[in-house]
């Protein structure tokens, strides 16, 4: 009996132990298995998920279109000073493209700490020597640059107002200019912009000056991949016969009959042109216009509801078009300085082919356009019209032989300072040029993309409860780290 008190059987036969160690080793296999499987169907449908409140939006359909296009691989560089405000935008969404397409390859430079390789960079896209803050997207040797001035829309309405010497940021546009810039180097068509002068336009060739077009010009070159020319209509000059765009921008002296005739010539084959004309203008316009279907007010528009001060307006009712889409009933809408009516014709006797005109940008029910006659309003009551009064229009007609596209396109915008160099970066005004340009040059996939909200926080504290967040943080930690410590020691001892 003893005996079998000091060596008892085993409590687990060579059979039971087998199963057993092939049991854990199924149970491992089947794990590691599950876990090869999950991260194959991972890799091939790549899906994120984000639970805080600050998220970052999906990637616009069209995005996705193009990134799904890609044939080459698209080297991002991003050439930037971490601290800037916007570097965490702009890398959030550049990697949101990288997830999206495999051919995406980003790196970042940080010009302050790696002087050599920003001076690689430098050379390799023959970077000026004060450049900082962009964005290079390079196919093979072609190249596009974004700079961080374009990347944001601003609330103006509190410095407008006189109410607030600061200008708050109010929305990312980064995910437009960055489908812009890798669509334009897909693309294989050539664009050119040709812009009119002999009229006392705007001057295109500044940034420096607060109603010059440098940055609209930028805007053309840099954001939308089209060669500019300067254009005069003097003479036997036409416009010539590889014009994309024909930009008008703020004629202050009038057009002779030759130029006018040479207009319509240009319009009736098909052309695509943006014409601004503010309060002010002699163009002599008026009449090329009726044709168009755009009757052209000598007046000027104000709206109580977007009065910003200052001689400023603000409207943000927007047509149901393609241009102006995107935006919505947003806080500020179009910026714009003092515009005049800009509003469509009634088709009455006109036929099947007439031109299409839509209003773009409109006042609120409570607008006025108030008789302008040489420069001075007439407060004449006759000469007020009140109501919903239009300022910006697009006219399309189709059924032509076009240069570029099908159709005809126009756009038309009684105001030209809203897009000079002082308040181009205002509000919306930069992306209701840009989508008015890939309108006008049948760019449908980037006209669109909506800009991205940017949330800010900011936390207001009393003296008494900043110093109650130091104590916390100075003596309150540790003193509970101390205490914790403590109390495992004294339970040892026990």
């Amino acid at each position: 009996m003893s005996d079998d008190l000091d060596n008892p059987p085993p409590s687990f036969s060579a059979a039971r132990k087998f199963g057993a160690g092939f049991g854990v080793l199924v149970g491992v296999a089947a794990f590691v298995a599950i876990v090869l499987m999950v991260n194959f169907l991972a890799t091939r449908h790549f899906r994120r998920v984000t639970l805080s409140e600050d998220r970052v939006p999906p990637l616009a359909p069209v995005t996705l279109q193009i990134l799904g296009a890609l044939t080459n691989d698209l080297q991002v560089t991003l050439y930037f000073d971490p601290d800037e405000t916007l570097y965490t935008h702009i890398l959030q969404t550049l990697r949101q493209y990288a997830n999206a397409s495999p051919r995406v390859k980003i790196s970042t430079v940080n010009y302050l700490t790696e002087p050599a390789e920003a001076e690689r960079v430098k050379l390799a896209y023959k970077l000026p020597p004060n450049s900082k803050d962009i964005i290079i997207f390079a196919i093979g040797d072609r190249s596009r640059i974004v700079r961080q001035g374009e990347l944001s829309e601003y609330d103006t309405s509190q410095l407008l107002a006189g109410k607030s010497q600061s200008v708050k940021r109010k929305s990312f546009t980064g995910e437009s200019h960055f489908t812009s810039a890798i669509l334009t180097l897909m693309e294989s068509r050539k664009l050119n912009a040709y812009y009119l002068k002999g009229h006392s336009e705007h001057d295109p060739s500044t940034i420096g000056t607060q109603t010059g077009y440098g940055k609209f010009i930028e805007l053309l070159e840099r954001g939308n991949g089209m060669t500019l020319f300067e254009l005069t209509l003097s003479g036997t000059n036409e416009v010539p016969a590889d014009c994309s765009l024909l930009v008008i921008a703020g004629p202050f002296t009038p057009f002779h009959a030759d130029e006018v005739n040479q207009l319509n010539n240009y319009l009736s084959r098909g052309g695509r042109a943006l014409i601004l004309l503010p309060q002010n203008s002699n163009a002599g316009l008026e009449l090329l216009l009726r044709t168009w279907g755009v009757e052209l007010g000598d007046d000027v528009v104000t709206d109580p509801a977007g009065d910003q001060g200052q001689g400023g307006v603000t409207l943000n009712n927007f047509g149901d078009h393609e241009i102006v889409r995107p935006f919505g009933p947003t806080q500020n809408g179009l910026a714009l300085a003092s515009p005049r009516s800009v509003t469509p014709r009634s088709p009455t006797g006109q036929g099947s082919d007439a031109p299409q005109v839509r209003a773009l940008v409109s006042t609120s029910p409570n607008g006025k356009a108030t008789g302008n006659r040489r420069g001075r309003l007439d407060l004449d009551r006759q000469s007020v019209r009140e109501g919903v009064i239009s300022v910006a229009v697009a006219v399309e007609r189709g059924g032509l032989r076009s240069v570029e596209g099908g159709s005809t396109r126009i756009v038309v915008v009684g105001e030209s300072y809203f897009l000079g160099n002082l308040m181009i970066e205002n509000s919306v005004n930069r992306d209701f040029a840009g989508n008015a340009v890939n309108w006008l040059v049948d760019r449908p996939k980037l006209v669109g993309i909506a800009p991205r909200p940017v949330r800010d926080y900011l936390f207001n504290m009393t003296d008494a409860q900043t110093r109650s967040v130091n104590w916390i943080l100075l003596a309150g930690v540790p003193g509970a780290v101390l205490a914790f410590g403590l109390l495992v020691w004294f339970r040892r001892q026990m």
